[in-house]
C-alpha cells in the first residue's frame, strides 16, 4: 500500500509531457523576444564605428540588419520591438540620408525619436506598460541632491578632459565665432534642452525601457549606458576615453532614472552637463 501511494504521488507532482512542451515553448519565445531588441541596440551602437556613409558596404549591411530585424519583430506580432526597431532604425538612416548640413546630432535622434513616438501611439503606446518608459517620475530633494551629484562630478570631468583633449571645431561648430553674446547663450540653451530631450528618450527611454523587459532592469542599465557610450566615439568627450566617460555618465543617469521612476531627474543632469559642454566648445572655437 505504501508504494502504491508513492506511485500516485510521483504522478501527481510530476508535470505531463504537453506542460513540459509549453515550457520549452515559453522558454524558447522568451529567447527571442530577448533577443530582437538586444540585436537592434548592439547594431545600432556600431554605427559610429561602420560610419554614416552608405557608399561603404559595412554601413548598407547595418542599416539593412537593423530593418530587416524590425520587419522580422512586426512579422512576428511583438509591437514592443517594432517600436525599438523603428527608433533605431529611423535614427541611423536619417544620420546616413540627412544632407550634412541637417545631419549635425541631435537632429537624426530627433527623427529616431520622432518615429518611436509616432509608433508607440499606433502600436498601443497609451496601454499603462508602454506609457511607463516615459514618465516623468519624482523630483523630491533626495533626487534633487543625485542630480547636483552628477552634475557636478560630471562637468569636473569633462573640465579635466578638455585640457588633454579639447573640443574638435569643425564646420558645425565653427558658426559660433560670428553670434553675439547673446544669441550664443541662446544656441546654448537650445542645443542643451534639445540634445539631453533626444538623448534621454532614446536611451533612458526607449532603449532602457524595452531592454528593461527583456533583461532586467539592471543588466539593461549596463546595456543603454554602453549603447549610450558608442554614440560618443566622434562626439563629446571623444575617441576611447571619451567612449568609458560617457559609459559611467549613462550608468549615473540609468540609475537616476530607476531611482526617480522617470526622465525628468535623469533630463534635468544632461541639460546641466551639456551646457558645460557647449561652454567647452565655445571656448575653443573663440
Amino acid at each position: 500500500m505504501t508504494d502504491d501511494l508513492a506511485v500516485r504521488e510521483h504522478v501527481q507532482v510530476s508535470p505531463s509531457p504537453s506542460a513540459s512542451g509549453v515550457g520549452r515553448q515559453r522558454r524558447h519565445l522568451g529567447f527571442v523576444g530577448a533577443l530582437v531588441p538586444v540585436s537592434l541596440v548592439v547594431l545600432s551602437s556600431l554605427a559610429p564605428v561602420v560610419g554614416p556613409d552608405l557608399a561603404h558596404r559595412p554601413a548598407r549591411i547595418l542599416l539593412a540588419g537593423l530593418a530587416v530585424l524590425t520587419l522580422f519583430a512586426a512579422v512576428a506580432g511583438r509591437p514592443s520591438s517594432t517600436q525599438l526597431g523603428l527608433g533605431l532604425t529611423a535614427t541611423v538612416a536619417a544620420d546616413s540620408l540627412l544632407p550634412w548640413q541637417l545631419a549635425w546630432w541631435p537632429l537624426p535622434g530627433l527623427v529616431g525619436v520622432a518615429v518611436y513616438l509616432l509608433a508607440r501611439t499606433l502600436t498601443g503606446g497609451q496601454e499603462e506598460s508602454h506609457r511607463t518608459g516615459l514618465r516623468l517620475g519624482r523630483l523630491a530633494a533626495a533626487e534633487i541632491w543625485m542630480v547636483a551629484g552628477v552634475v557636478l562630478t560630471s562637468a569636473s570631468v569633462l573640465l579635466v578632459f578638455s585640457r588633454v583633449a579639447p573640443p574638435r571645431i569643425g564646420t558645425g561648430a565653427s558658426f559660433l565665432t560670428i553670434l553675439t553674446p547673446w544669441a550664443l547663450v541662446i544656441a546654448g540653451v537650445a542645443f542643451a534642452l534639445l540634445n539631453a530631450l533626444v538623448e534621454e528618450l532614446l536611451f533612458r527611454g526607449a532603449v532602457l525601457h524595452h531592454l528593461g523587459h527583456a533583461l532586467g532592469r539592471w543588466t539593461a542599465v549596463v546595456a543603454q549606458a554602453l549603447a549610450f557610450g558608442m554614440l560618443h566615439l566622434n562626439g563629446y568627450p571623444y575617441g576611447p576615453v571619451g567612449v568609458g566617460l560617457a559609459f559611467v555618465y549613462g550608468m549615473l543617469l540609468g540609475a537616476l532614472r530607476l531611482r526617480s521612476g522617470g526622465l525628468l531627474a535623469p533630463w534635468i543632469a544632461h541639460v546641466l552637463t551639456d551646457l558645460v559642454i557647449f561652454v567647452l566648445i565655445v571656448s575653443a572655437a573663440t
